[in-house]
């Protein structure tokens, strides 16, 4: 049986997974969505300041919210947010809502891309030293990330390359009906 017509990005923050994400949806087709946004549009204030405000807990919520809620759409590419994919009742969710891409990144370049935007970043903005945080986030992560459906390396690759990397992956293991493409 093949899985609804959505991607699903998940990873670590600074994997690529929402400027891949909009790559990704222009080629196939599809529309773009990003978790993260979506709580930023319906509380009207940014990540950090949800955080802050109302709590983690809060934000989980509402991205579990989110999520549920996209088992309605088709055609879709859906960057989620970096924690999102660490709950047991999203993972489900997702995997069956679509096809779920682990987007893979080093500690090292997860730092080298959040850059100047590391202090938006609530699990990084107050750390003392973030590359030992990042490392330690993600040495506790991988293994849950490695559930995804499938993974793809984005260390030492623009969003086009994952992107186009993605696509090759749909067309060989054809988890989901694609629309006709251009080649």
């Amino acid at each position: 049986m093949k899985l609804p017509s959505n991607v699903f990005l998940v990873g670590f923050m600074g994997s690529g997974k929402t400027t891949t994400g909009k790559e990704l949806a222009k080629m196939l087709g599809f529309r773009f969505l990003d978790t993260d946004q979506l709580i930023e549009q319906t509380s009207g204030k940014e990540i950090k300041a949800v955080f802050e405000e109302k709590g983690e807990n809060y934000f989980r919520s509402e991205e579990s919210r989110i999520i549920k809620s996209l088992n309605t759409k088709k055609n879709y590419v859906i960057s989620t947010g970096g924690g999102a994919w660490l709950f047991e009742e999203n993972r489900v969710e997702l995997l069956k809502s679509g096809w779920c891409v682990w987007l893979k990144v080093s500690p090292e370049k997860a730092l080298k891309r959040l850059g100047a935007h590391i202090h938006l970043r609530p699990l990084l903005a107050s750390s003392a030293d973030p590359l030992k945080t990042i490392k330690a986030l993600l040495s506790e992560r991988d293994k849950i990330y490695s559930i995804a459906h499938t993974s793809i390396d984005t260390n030492d690759k623009n969003p086009k390359e994952v992107a186009f990397e993605i696509i090759k992956k749909l067309k060989e293991e054809k988890p989901i009906d694609l629309p006709p493409m251009q080649e």
